[in-house]
């Protein structure tokens, strides 16, 4: 024997196995087939529906754009006369004091400081033009959440034999309702 006939042999005993347990449990007391029982369906008069629903809570990424005001401050004139001015009157003043080499040393001093203060006088009193104020497109996203309410089914009320029953469906079931009746021998 093959390794595919040892395994055709088992799958069949297997299946063989199977079908009569099942069929054998079809015929004992209470089973689904026993001697006295039966199974049908019908329809049963629907008394209530009520829809049942759930809230969620969805949440989506929105862009939120707004513009941002930028302020800038104009440039107006910068004269360099009064680094010119500063370096003049710094190199006279300088010059006045040293002698020989000392002397040239300090007025290259004086040029140099005269020309820095000259510089800083003329930043404080220039005209600098009025403040302006452009803007700037900003934006972000934000994750907004919001609550809905889904459908969850329904709740249904039905009447079968002057009894009333409740089982819940995913689809409204109209004004009938169609149940499986099991009717078997009670146990003694």
């Amino acid at each position: 024997m093959n390794k595919l006939t040892v395994t055709k042999t088992v799958v069949t005993l297997g299946s063989l196995l199977a079908l009569a347990s099942a069929s054998y449990a079809g015929h004992q007391p209470g089973g689904l087939n026993s001697p006295g029982s039966e199974q049908f369906s019908v329809n049963a008069k629907v008394l209530d529906v009520e829809s049942l629903t759930r809230v969620v809570q969805i949440t989506t990424p929105q862009e939120v754009c707004w513009n941002e005001p930028v302020h800038y401050q104009a440039r107006g004139y910068e004269s360099n006369t009064p680094k010119v001015l500063g370096g003049i009157l710094g190199g006279a003043f300088g010059n006045k004091f040293g002698g020989g080499s000392g002397k040239k040393l300090m007025t290259a001093a004086g040029v140099l400081l005269g020309a820095s203060i000259g510089r800083d006088v003329a930043h404080e009193n220039s005209y600098r033009g009025p403040s302006q104020v452009s803007y700037e497109r900003v934006c972000e996203i934000e994750q907004v959440t919001h609550e809905e309410e889904r459908a969850d089914g329904y709740r249904v009320t039905y009447e079968y034999t002057g009894r009333q029953f409740v089982t819940y469906t995913q689809e409204a079931p109209g004004d009938y309702i169609r149940v499986h009746v099991l009717i078997e021998p009670a146990a003694i």
